[in-house]
């Protein structure tokens, strides 16, 4: 195996044969460098930044993805105005073709129904998925894609897979890629290599990663 992608980490990776997506919290002073970021707006900071940091930040060379953004019941904020915001990245993600990165906490069904409304040529992708095979499956029917972490239900794995719409990341976690990798190769029964090929074919459209990556 050649490289391991992280599709979401906070903590970019030093290896060189780790690719990483690093969330960027815009709240803060930051540079980008090389590699790849993704910009957004939590739900859990609606109101503390304006949406014109993320409207400059997505049309940098280095920014292949916008958020994490999405909708979380556990937050503070009103689930309407977090719509609201959630939507104008949406917009913003389609406009400049980046897929968005999703945050979503016991809120499926207005997910669902935000992606409803929408006609996307770009990927959504569900970051840090924890729900069972059932959710899962319902998801992947609206065009979701979904990423996994240091913990996940078996049955949406499983489901992913099949569905050819698997990602991989370590999000705040102190394993790393690899050791995810792993678990995820382990559990469906198939090699790190095949996993590899599966997740560098789901990301390449959109990062243009070059033949030697794979």
């Amino acid at each position: 195996m050649s490289h391991y992608f992280d599709i979401h980490t906070h903590s970019p990776s030093v290896k060189q044969n780790v690719i990483s997506v690093v969330s960027v919290d815009i709240r803060q002073s930051f540079t980008l460098k090389s590699g790849y970021y993704s910009v957004g707006i939590h739900p859990w900071h609606v109101g503390t930044v304006g949406l014109s940091i993320v409207e400059t930040m997505a049309e940098h060379p280095h920014v292949v993805a916008i958020g994490e953004t999405g909708l979380d019941k556990l937050a503070s904020t009103p689930l309407k105005q977090q719509e609201e915001l959630f939507i104008a990245q949406i917009e913003l993600a389609e406009k400049n073709r980046k897929p968005l990165i999703i945050h979503c906490v016991k809120a499926w069904p207005e997910l669902i129904a935000i992606r409803r409304r929408f006609t996307s040529g770009i990927p959504w992708i569900i970051h840090g998925f924890r729900g069972n095979g059932i959710i899962a499956r319902q998801l992947l029917r609206f065009g979701f894609y979904l990423s996994f972490g240091a913990h996940f239900n078996p049955h949406a794995l499983r489901a992913a897979w099949e569905t050819h719409r698997l990602y991989a990341e370590t999000d705040d976690a102190t394993i790393s890629i690899k050791e995810i990798y792993v678990r995820i190769a382990s559990q469906l029964s198939i090699t790190e290599e095949a996993l590899n090929q599966e997740i560098n074919e789901n990301i390449s459209a959109w990062i243009g990663l070059p033949e030697s990556t794979y």
